[in-house]
């Protein structure tokens, strides 16, 4: 099976910094508007942006008690990226509203005037506004409407309704005490007087963040045990329980997988699955976008475990799913390209990777490496060396980059 190289842009503030400077060159716009000024809806726009905006219309017409519980965020500085991608400089600021004005839609100007006074928000509000302003990129507007600028991390008292959210608002308030956080999410995951849901959520999270750096630890299999027993204790019959025991299983299923156990592995990826499935609400709806939300990670998770198991006409099925559910999300063709590499497809791969293109931004730089890659495994080397230079224009900062420009 062919292996794809390693493509990682640099890490650092000075690499960053020299990203975005490319990025604000390069004539590579991100097409979506959503996290540069709460702009509407496009074609382009990804699942993942469509319910920040969707979020963002629930608080602001007081709906917020009506959002059903979402999975993924955004990327930290995907506002900054984008900003730039569009040559915005002047919209990478850290104040919410020094968003210029004709950036700044009248959906942006009424969250701001909504959370002007935190203090006259409901739990569920302020949890939904934290959440939101951590999608755009604003950690401390986050902090000001969850009350949590001054809290100390190793002795805040999280609330029952916000206990989640206020853990992810800390741990991009200080960077420096993830370890911390850590210990406390474990706790809290243990802690009988929050909602078994909340600690449901508290429990992947240890999981999930131990799994993904590859590390077997104590702490890991505490948090599976804690989760397996907050999810027994969910009471509800409908959509929301079956959403906790899919994201449940899930996580718990990097226990085996960092042990290189396949079988059970996969056994717990189906069991996923099929909570999955379960929950599934009719079309149309707030509560099937969540659903969507939920159902991307999972295909995303289950076509790179087939991938790591050399299953690949498997992965190829599943990236078939994923690219349907998000036809417009970078990370659902750069996954499909991947299979169709692994299953020989080199020209079905390089449209894969075109799809990204339109939607602009940064992802548009691994986008075109890739396709340059391609382009040489073809025994195309002057195109590969016109993507590879694209790419360059995008992002300067990838070591695989360089070697390839280098060597080709």
């Amino acid at each position: 099976m062919t292996k794809l190289p390693t493509y990682l842009p640099a890490p650092g503030a000075p690499a960053f910094a020299r990203r975005l400077r490319a990025l604000m060159a390069a004539d590579a716009p991100a097409a979506c508007p959503i996290h540069v000024g709460l702009g509407d809806p496009v074609p382009n726009s990804s699942s993942l942006a469509v319910l920040t905006h969707t979020t963002a219309r629930y608080l602001v017409d007081g709906n917020a008690h009506l959002l059903p519980s979402f999975n993924t965020a955004p990327p930290p500085a995907l506002r900054i990226l984008n900003a730039a991608s569009r040559g915005r400089d002047d919209a990478m600021a850290r104040e919410f509203d020094a968003m210029p004005q004709d950036l700044a839609s009248d959906l942006w100007h009424s969250v701001d005037k909504v959370c002007e006074a935190p203090e006259t928000l409901t739990r569920i509000e302020r949890r939904t506004a934290s959440d939101l302003f951590l999608r755009l990129g604003y950690p401390q507007r986050a902090g000001q409407v969850l009350g949590l600028l001054q809290a100390d991390v190793h002795t805040h008292a999280f609330h029952p309704e916000t206990v989640r959210a206020e853990l992810a608002v800390l741990f991009r308030l200080h960077p420096g005490a993830q370890d911390v956080l850590e210990d406390r999410a474990l706790q809290a995951a243990a802690d009988t007087g929050l909602p078994p849901r909340a600690r449901v959520s508290l429990a992947n999270f240890v999981v999930v963040r131990n799994g993904k750096r590859g590390t077997d630890t104590p702490a890991l299999h505490r948090a599976a045990e804690l989760g397996r027993r907050a999810v027994a204790e969910i009471e509800d019959t409908g959509m929301d329980r079956h959403l906790a025991e899919h994201t449940l299983y899930r996580a718990i299923a990097y226990e085996p997988f960092l042990v290189r156990d396949v079988a059970l592995t996969m056994e717990l990826l189906e069991r996923a699955a099929l909570a999955l499935i379960e929950a599934q609400p009719r079309r149309d709806t707030v509560e099937y976008q969540a659903w969507e939300d939920h159902a991307f990670p999972m295909f995303e998770t289950l076509s790179k475990t087939l991938l790591a198991q050399g299953r690949a006409d498997e992965a190829l099925t599943s990236t078939a799913e994923l690219v349907e559910l998000s036809p417009h999300d970078h990370r659902a063709w750069a996954v499909r390209a991947q299979a169709l590499v692994a299953v020989g497809e080199l020209e079905e791969a390089v449209r894969a990777w075109e799809r990204v293109l339109p939607q602009g931004g940064l992802p548009v730089a691994a986008a075109l490496f890739y396709i340059g890659w391609a382009h040489d495994r073809m025994g195309n080397p002057a195109q590969a060396q016109s993507y590879y230079r694209r790419s360059h224009t995008v992002d300067p900062t990838p070591e695989a980059l360089a070697t390839f420009m280098e060597s080709a």
